[in-house]
């Protein structure tokens, strides 16, 4: 039987279905480019380039979001890769003039049509020869990857881009796995002209193919050239049809060594099966997110919502913190609430005073010590945690319920120690253990918490 539900309730209940639609939409269609992305942004960082996440308005918590997971990897064994957001810099000093070079990578936010500051960021990177990557809920000037998430929700369009940018940040490690992959190639640029392989036509030019190293050349001076063709190339340009080449030799048996060296042969230099390969996997987050999303509790949203809308009405304070990604998604609630008209704030925002504790009293006490000069009776706590067991975020809790505050604990891991005893007055799972949906789904729920709650 259906259940019955407030008009809040199908609010909450259209605003997943909406979500669910979004994200089946956009990775849909954008699949393709998303991997090729990733392939793009590990050569770069494989001579050496910084991400440069650039996020407007409400956006810049979504680039400190992107730089933090780059730097700072939650997946045991994989590399940190550089990355800086010039929303972590409270001066704005830091831009694409000041800071980017040739072989950096400017990834560019914004929840709503792309601005000035948008364009003029990302027309400063193309300049000076950034990889562009462009997410908004419109159409982007000129980049080299674009994606747009057509949606008149900026809640719905910043969940799908933080599905996306999570996707960049997982998968862009596989081509690391294929290291023949990240090297930059030039078949053609010798004294000399080359034979190669034709692998692909489109129009007027085609992709060749020599000793796994690949080029797109002009076919204007070859007519009728079909994949298999071998040509004689120079200087981007087939020069002429070669007659086929001979017979291979009868192959040897396969080392059976090999195993311990597995991109030393095919894998190395095979492109469209690593593309395809990630293609299959974004496929398959995509349709975790969505199914992680349909268990949240949404009852539990609209009580809470219930709970919320009279204490702010009465002048109580919303305040949050968190750690790494979940300190930015603390950022972004406290930035929602506040553009709803309530007064609300996120402790992460403070960094004088966070290393200050950090170094005088350890990092334990950074959220709790603020919280003894900020937290009044009556006041909300809301603790954004995946793991729910971090224990600057317990110690704050406590803090928060020995002065009769209101709490609130956004976790996964089945909540975690902020579950235990009675830390809590509310508390949202997302239901799982994998830190990239976990906080996708996180974001859901605030989202709909503030829905819920409405506006002052």
């Amino acid at each position: 039987m259906k259940t019955r539900w407030s008009r809040t309730g199908e609010r909450l209940e259209a605003g997943l279905a909406e979500r669910e639609r979004a994200v089946r939409d956009f990775f849909g269609a954008n699949e393709d480019r998303l991997a090729r992305a990733c392939h793009e942004m590990a050569r770069r960082f494989a001579r050496g380039g910084v991400l440069i996440p650039y996020g407007v308005g409400a956006a810049a918590t979504d680039a400190a979001h992107v730089a933090v997971e780059f730097m700072h990897p939650v997946i045991v064994g994989k590399r940190a890769l550089p990355a800086l957001s010039p929303a972590s810099d409270p001066t704005r000093a830091m831009s694409a003039a000041t800071f980017a070079r040739a072989d950096d990578i400017a990834l560019v936010i914004a929840h709503e049509a792309p601005g000035a500051d948008f364009t003029r960021f990302l027309d400063e990177a193309r300049r000076r020869g950034l990889v562009t990557i462009a997410l908004t809920a419109s159409a982007a000037p000129a980049c080299d990857f674009a994606f747009t998430v057509p949606d008149a929700s900026p809640a719905v369009v910043q969940e799908v881009q933080e599905t996306a940018y999570h996707m960049l940040w997982e998968l862009v490690h596989v081509f690391f796995e294929h290291p023949g992959l990240l090297n930059d190639a030039c078949i053609t640029c010798g004294d000399v002209a080359v034979e190669a392989e034709v692998v692909s036509v489109s129009g007027a030019t085609a992709v060749i193919e020599k000793d796994g190293a690949r080029e797109e050349i002009a076919l204007e001076l070859v007519a009728g050239v079909g994949v298999g063709d071998r040509l004689l190339c120079h200087a981007g340009v087939a020069l002429e049809r070669l007659a086929p080449a001979p017979a291979a030799p009868p192959q040897p048996q396969p080392d059976a060594t090999a195993f311990l060296y597995p991109f030393l042969d095919r894998e190395e230099r095979d492109l469209d099966q690593v593309l395809d390969d990630v293609r299959v996997s974004i496929r398959q987050k995509a349709e975790d997110v969505s199914a992680l999303r349909s268990r949240i509790d949404l009852r539990a949203i609209e009580n809470c919502a219930a709970d919320l809308r009279p204490r702010l009405d009465g002048g109580a304070r919303l305040i949050t913190f968190g750690n790494g990604g979940s300190s930015t998604d603390a950022q972004d609630m406290a930035a929602d609430f506040a553009a709803a008209g309530w007064p609300a704030v996120a402790l992460n925002n403070d960094v004088a005073t966070i290393t200050a504790v950090g170094n005088d009293v350890g990092y334990d006490n950074v959220f709790a010590r603020q919280l003894i000069a900020l937290g009044r009776a009556g006041d909300v706590a809301v603790a954004i945690s995946t793991s729910g067991s971090s224990r600057n975020v317990i110690a704050a809790l406590d803090e928060a319920r020995r002065r009769e505050m209101t709490t609130i604990g956004i976790a996964g891991y089945g909540g975690g120690a902020m579950a235990e005893g009675d830390r809590l007055d509310h508390l949202f799972e997302a239901h799982g253990d994998y830190v990239p949906r976990l906080q996708e789904v996180h974001a859901t729920i605030y989202h709909l918490l503030l829905e819920a709650v409405g506006t002052r």
